[in-house]
């Protein structure tokens, strides 16, 4: 008996050797859903207050990799983080991948891939391509998401240049270019409002089915219920006499150019000389003493700054900006800077994913500057700047500068190491760094096209060169090589570039672009004289001018949107981001 009671002892301690039942022995684990929906909420949460960062790391970790109800809309927020991070290629590939799932061939879902992809483009820039899917969108959306969907489209003609307007046209869609029809009607510099109001009503009524017939944009509707917009009395208070003299002429003659354009009455104009007053606050006094309806000036960027402090009774446009500008009642600021410039170049490089830019710059105390304009900005802008160099303008400087841009001088010191190592001489060719897009480039053009060929020749040849429009003050000599100053990207104004209609009003300036510039903003500080309560009223307002694409912040001030550049076989042509970051195999395939 015992020795039967032994062995029942041993059966029973095997048989609780065996793994327990998980239902009564494992220990409780919550619902895997409400895991997920909670990490979801918390990245969205993250998203909401800006903390990207936070957010993304929260959906890589707890909700994309893993199947449940909630990972299409995980993807689609991962790619708005990315986009907002400024990591472009991240972005559209979480896009495809949530376009992959089962759950996205539902015409809503497909219907939510569109609209994340179009706004994932209006970050970048990419104004042509957005237009395009909010189009489509326009014709599969449910009737209480279209009007939302328009207000976007919209804003996103307004952002086209004339040349992407022009590329449009070309798709021959009738609404489409009904909507781009009724752009062209406030692009056109020579109506005035009273006439572009009645254009448009022209336009309605004989395109009644139209969507923007129906539901007129925003700006069409204040336009109409603003009256007196135009202003009866306006002062230009520039310096005409001292060593702006030139600079003011050019701005004047702008101003007039397309004042005389203007088809129907416009306003009288006097002139304040601010050289002929001891200090810019008597010639402001003057200006005001005159009751305007706006003033236009000053030039300097000291008078600018005691403008700034000043209490304004009449409405002042400044046509020069401070390093820090503050929203100021009656104050507002038009320029030719280059930040502006500096932001669409980036957003261009961007478009194709290109984040790592180097700076070469010359050591011109304006180069100097720009360069760190730059810096500032691609650190706003998530840009890794992977060197920063300036150089003396001499061949050997050249050439010290570019190879310790592209670390050639490391590559040349490690060979020169492993010789002394070894004691035998090594067969090596230098190589550039692989982590670079594009070089920020600071200079003029007969500058650049030294550069130009010293990247080629170090191996650089795919990097392209993008700078500002300053590079492009003198066109290019004679003698000039076709391929010294191809790949060389660099922003100008619409008025120079040849694709603003109304350029041809502005007076000629024979090889000197910088006057040409300074005509146009002249002639566009007539425009936004006539329309700058529209920008007050109406955030999104935008206007095409010959200065680019304007658009006015919250402190006041405006910012132009320009075109962006190239010579091909030395003619003047506009580019393309992918002709210029392709990936290296889709170059190969060219």
């Amino acid at each position: 008996m015992p020795q039967q009671t032994s062995a029942l002892v041993k059966g029973d301690k095997k048989a609780s050797d065996n793994t327990p039942p998980p239902s009564i022995y494992q220990p409780y684990k919550p619902n895997n859903s409400k895991v997920i929906s909670a990490a979801y909420e918390q990245a969205l949460q993250n998203y909401q207050d800006g903390a990207y960062v936070q957010a993304i790391s929260i959906l890589e970790k707890s909700v994309l990799n893993k199947t449940s109800s909630l990972q299409f809309d995980a993807y689609l927020l991962a790619a708005k983080i990315n986009a907002q991070l400024d990591n472009a290629l991240d972005a559209f590939l979480l896009l495809n991948k949530a376009d992959q799932l089962t759950a996205a061939r539902h015409p809503d879902k497909q219907n939510q891939i569109t609209e994340t992809r179009a706004s994932i483009l209006e970050h970048f820039g990419n104004w042509p391509e957005a237009v395009k899917l909010r189009m489509a969108l326009s014709y599969s959306l449910p009737l209480d998401e279209i009007q939302a969907n328009q207000d976007k489209l919209w804003l996103a003609i307004q952002n086209l240049t004339e040349n992407e307007i022009e590329s449009l046209y070309q798709a021959q869609q009738p609404i489409l270019n009904g909507w781009l029809t009724i752009s062209n009607i406030l692009r056109d510099q020579s109506l005035s409002i009273e006439q572009q109001l009645a254009t448009f009503q022209n336009w309605q009524q004989r395109n009644t089915s139209h969507p923007a017939a129906i539901t007129p944009p925003q700006d069409f509707k204040l336009m109409a219920s603003i009256e007196d917009m135009a202003p009866q009395k306006v002062v230009l208070m520039l310096p005409m006499s001292g060593k702006l003299k030139r600079a003011s002429q050019a701005v004047v003659d702008g101003f007039f150019a397309t004042y005389y354009n203007q088809k129907e009455k416009r306003p009288q104009v006097n002139i304040v000389n601010t050289d002929q007053y001891p200090d810019i606050i008597d010639a402001l006094t003057a200006a005001n003493n005159m009751a305007p309806d706006i003033i236009i000036g000053p030039l300097e960027k000291n008078n600018v700054a005691k403008i700034s402090r000043t209490e304004l009774p009449y409405p002042v446009i400044t046509l020069n900006q401070l390093d820090v500008n503050q929203a100021a009642k009656n104050l507002f600021h038009f320029s030719l800077s280059a930040e502006d410039e500096i932001h669409e170049l980036i957003n261009f490089a961007k478009q194709e994913g290109a984040t790592k830019a180097a700076v070469l710059s010359t050591q011109d105390t304006w180069a100097l500057k720009q360069n760190d304009e730059f810096l500032t900005a691609a650190e706003q802008e998530h840009v890794t700047v992977t060197s920063a160099q300036s150089y003396a303008n001499t061949p050997q400087g050249r050439q010290n500068a570019v190879q310790k841009l592209l670390l050639i001088n490391e590559s040349y010191a490690r060979k020169n190491l492993i010789e002394k190592w070894t004691g035998h001489q090594v067969d090596a060719i230098a190589r550039p760094r692989q982590d670079l897009d594009y070089v920020f480039y600071v200079g003029k053009l007969n500058d650049a096209k030294q550069i130009r060929p010293l990247l080629d020749f170090y191996f650089a040849a795919s990097v392209p060169m993008l700078s500002t429009s300053n590079l492009n003050d003198s066109p290019p000599d004679r003698n000039t090589k076709a391929e010294d100053i191809e790949r060389i990207l660099f922003t100008e104004l619409p008025a120079l570039s040849g694709s603003n209609k109304n350029a041809s009003a502005l007076p000629p300036s024979p090889g000197s672009n910088i006057l040409r510039r300074l005509q146009a903003l002249g002639a566009d500080s007539y425009l936004l004289a006539n329309k700058y309560q529209l920008f007050a009223l109406l955030k999104s307002t935008r206007i095409s001018a010959n200065t680019g694409i304007i658009t006015m912040d919250d402190n006041g001030v405006f910012h132009k949107r320009p075109e962006i550049m190239t010579y091909r076989r030395g003619n003047l042509v506009y580019a393309r981001s992918k002709q210029f970051f392709e990936k290296e195999e889709e170059t190969n395939q060219d």
